[in-house]
């Protein structure tokens, strides 16, 4: 598994383990998102702890899953990016469209 589930109140935080996303193991990441929203969770955290690289393929999971979670009115945050990911989500101006928080606590919180 590439994921470690964690249930909260309303929701559910998603500890990404691989320390690289790619295209190599896209399309497992973006399954086992996927099935943790069957119960459509209102809180969507991922837990990029652990990750220091995405492509443009997991780049396109987050944008799929955001999508599919605001559709049902859920809410996504992204937590514990590296300063590399961080500078990524701004490049690509995806910071507009993911709330972004420096931890799972402050996630909880928002």
């Amino acid at each position: 598994m590439l994921i470690e589930i964690e249930k909260i109140d309303q929701g559910v935080v998603v500890n990404v383990k691989p320390s690289r996303i790619d295209m190599a193991i896209s399309r497992t990441f973006k399954e086992e998102l996927s099935a943790q929203l069957k119960e459509k969770p209102a809180y969507f955290i991922i837990n990029l702890k652990e990750t220091e690289y995405v492509d443009s393929s997991a780049l396109g999971t987050l944008v799929s899953i955001q999508r599919e979670v605001k559709a049902y009115g859920g809410k996504v945050c992204l937590t514990n990016l590296s300063q590399s990911l961080e500078t990524l989500m701004k490049l690509s101006k995806l910071d507009a469209m993911f709330k972004i928080c420096s931890s799972v606590s402050e996630a909880l919180k928002s």
